[in-house]
């Protein structure tokens, strides 16, 4: 049902220019991958990502709908026009698009917020993340149990990797802890605030090691591995949200071979 409503949603945008900047959309065909789109029309890994922030690279389908940047469009303020459908809210299409409520409601400031009709034309900016420089993944030899999106989590949107028990876990970057403690479904939590509004998210952790405000370094420890009740076995559940929005950590952290 998730996949079928990002369908649908993505399906809803249009090419058609709007304000300053635009996209256009290309339907994924049989064979073709993230990597080779990219270089078809010649845009760089972090602009198509910027553009289509929930898509993961290594799983894309055909019959996917990317949004792509058009010619003249300015990379410091890019945005997409989106056409409202039936049965939308300000608060779907936020989220589907990874910016934040009260950033759509800025760039869209003559419309009934609480009344969207279908046929609206919406701007949905897509300002840089610049997530891609800084992270590293939270324990040694990381390996993914469950990518973000292939199961349903519901609000809890990340990845599972694979670990030992009491199995050592690392700040992912330099940040501040903005919370650790215990979580409903979540077990043992630990979120660090980093520079840029950025936000890690450990869970299902047994020991923390660190505590609400302290200053952590990349690569220090925080926590050990507990059990994690998502899939039954020893493992850490891992979120990557940028300004709030839950986002792939696969597509912002390095590559895992």
């Amino acid at each position: 049902m998730t996949a079928l409503i990002a369908s649908f949603l993505l399906s809803a945008c249009s090419s058609t220019p709007y304000g300053t900047t635009n996209s256009k959309v290309h339907l994924v065909k049989p064979g073709e991958t993230f990597y080779s789109i990219a270089r078809r029309y010649k845009v760089d890994l972090e602009t198509l990502s910027r553009y289509n922030p929930k898509v993961v690279p290594h799983r894309l389908r055909a019959g996917t709908e990317l949004q792509l940047p058009t010619r003249g469009s300015n990379p410091q303020t890019p945005s997409i026009q989106y056409t409202v459908q039936k049965g939308d809210t300000l608060s779907s299409i936020a989220d589907h698009f990874a910016i934040s409520l009260s950033n759509l409601k800025r760039s869209n400031p003559g419309i009934d917020h609480d009344r969207l009709h279908p046929g609206q034309k919406l701007i949905i900016g897509v300002a840089p993340r610049r997530a891609t420089t800084g992270y590293i993944w939270p324990i040694s030899n990381p390996r993914l149990i469950s990518g973000f999106g292939e199961e349903n989590w519901g609000l809890q949107k990340g990845v599972n990797l694979q670990a030992q028990p009491g199995q050592t876990v690392f700040a992912a970057k330099e940040g501040t802890v903005s919370f650790a403690g215990e979580m409903r479904s979540l077990g043992k939590v630990v979120i660090i605030q980093h520079p840029g509004d950025q936000q890690t998210v450990y869970a299902s952790c047994d020991a923390l090691v660190v505590k609400t405000g302290d200053t952590v370094k990349k690569r220090q420890p925080i926590a050990t591995v507990g059990f994690n009740t998502l899939v039954n076995r020893a493992a850490l559940h891992f979120q990557f949200r940028d300004r709030g929005a839950p986002l792939p950590p696969e597509n912002y952290l390095p590559v895992i071979q």
